[in-house]
C-alpha cells in the first residue's frame, strides 16, 4: 500500500472514503446513495440502527466497501480515500478557529434542527388525533389549526404557529431538548489543506472494474462459495446472473474449484463466472469466461 499527499477533493460529487485501520468505510448516507445511483456500488452496511443496536438484519451506517471497489471509485476520479485518523488530528489539533468552527456548529442543538426533529415526530400525532377526532364529531376547526402548526411552521421559531399546543405538547419547548448529533465529521474538511490520500495497490480488481463498467451491481459471494454474486441492475431488484472469481492471468485454477463452483452455480440457477486482466501490454483487458454445469 502507498501513499502521498494531495489536495482533498472539495467538489460535491466527489465521494469521501474513510480508511480506517485497513478498512474502507463511508459515513454520509448522501454518499452511500450516490454510490447505489451512479456507481454501481452498494457495499455492506455494518452498523447497528440506533433504535435497534442489538439487531442484526438491518444494518446502517457506515457503509464498508471491499478494497477492490474504492481502487475503483480511485480510478474513475469519483472518490478520495482519506487517512481519517491522520486528518482528524490535523483539523481539530490546528490553532486556525476558521476550521473547527464549522464542526463545532454543527454538534451544538441549534432551535433549526430541532424543530425539524420535533415537527417530524409531532406529525404522526396530529395523524392520529384525525382519525380519533373525525369520527367523534369533534369538529374540523381545531384539527385545521393543529394541521397548520406542523406543516407550515412560521419562520419565527417563536411565533404563534409554532407556539399552539400540539397534542398537549409545546413544539417549541419540546424542540428545545432535541439535540441532532451529525452523522459524519464532514464539516471539518471543506478547507484549503493537504489531506493524506491512501492509493490501494490491490491486486485484485481488474474484473470488479470490468462488471462495474458493463452496468453490474456486485455483492460479496461468500454464501455462494465465490468471491462475487454479480447482478444485472440494483440487488434490490434483480436476482444475481453470476457467482465469479478473479485469478491472476497465470496463475493456475484448481480443477476442484471449476467443478465446485460450477455445480454449486448452476444449482441455484447461476453461471460460474471466471476471470482475469490479461498481463500482455499490447492486449491489456480483462477476459471472462463463463461455466454452466450440464445435465443437473
Amino acid at each position: 500500500m502507498a501513499a502521498h499527499t494531495t489536495q482533498l477533493a472539495t467538489d460535491p460529487g466527489i465521494i469521501r472514503i474513510s480508511e480506517i485501520a485497513g478498512r474502507y468505510l463511508v459515513f454520509d448516507a448522501y454518499a452511500v446513495s450516490q454510490l447505489r445511483r451512479r456507481e454501481n456500488t452498494n457495499g455492506t452496511l455494518i452498523g447497528t440502527t440506533p433504535q435497534q443496536p442489538t439487531q442484526n438484519v438491518f444494518l446502517g451506517l457506515p457503509l464498508e466497501l471491499r478494497p477492490e471497489e474504492a481502487l475503483a471509485l480511485l480510478r474513475r476520479n469519483s472518490a478520495v480515500v482519506v487517512d481519517d485518523v491522520a486528518t482528524h488530528q490535523s483539523a481539530l489539533g490546528s490553532t486556525d478557529k476558521k476550521l473547527r468552527r464549522p464542526y463545532l456548529e454543527s454538534l451544538r442543538p441549534g432551535i433549526r434542527p430541532g424543530l425539524k426533529a420535533a415537527r417530524n415526530t409531532a406529525y404522526p400525532l396530529q395523524r392520529s388525533s384525525e382519525q380519533v377526532a373525525v369520527p367523534l364529531d369533534l369538529g374540523e376547526e381545531r384539527i385545521s389549526e393543529t394541521a397548520v402548526a406542523v406543516n407550515n411552521p412560521a419562520e419565527d421559531v417563536t411565533g404563534s404557529a409554532f407556539g399552539e399546543s400540539l397534542c398537549g405538547r409545546d413544539v417549541v419547548a419540546d424542540a428545545k431538548s432535541w439535540a441532532v448529533t451529525p452523522a459524519s465529521s464532514s464539516a471539518l474538511f471543506p478547507f484549503q489543506g493537504a489531506a493524506k490520500v491512501i492509493e490501494n495497490t490491490c491486486p485484485y480488481g481488474a474484473l470488479c472494474r470490468f462488471l462495474q463498467s458493463k452496468g453490474n451491481f456486485m455483492t460479496p459471494g461468500l454464501r455462494f462459495g465465490a468471491q462475487y454474486s454479480v447482478y444485472p441492475g440494483d440487488p434490490l431488484r434483480f436476482h444475481a446472473h453470476f457467482m465469479a472469481n478473479e485469478y491472476a492471468w497465470d496463475e493456475p485454477i484448481p480443477m476442484l474449484d471449476l467443478v465446485a463452483g460450477g455445480r454449486l452455480a448452476t444449482a441455484v440457477k447461476k453461471a460460474f463466472l471466471v476471470g482475469g486482466h490479461q498481463s500482455d501490454p499490447c492486449l491489456s483487458t480483462v477476459r471472462t469466461f463463463s461455466l454452466e454445469w450440464a445435465a443437473m
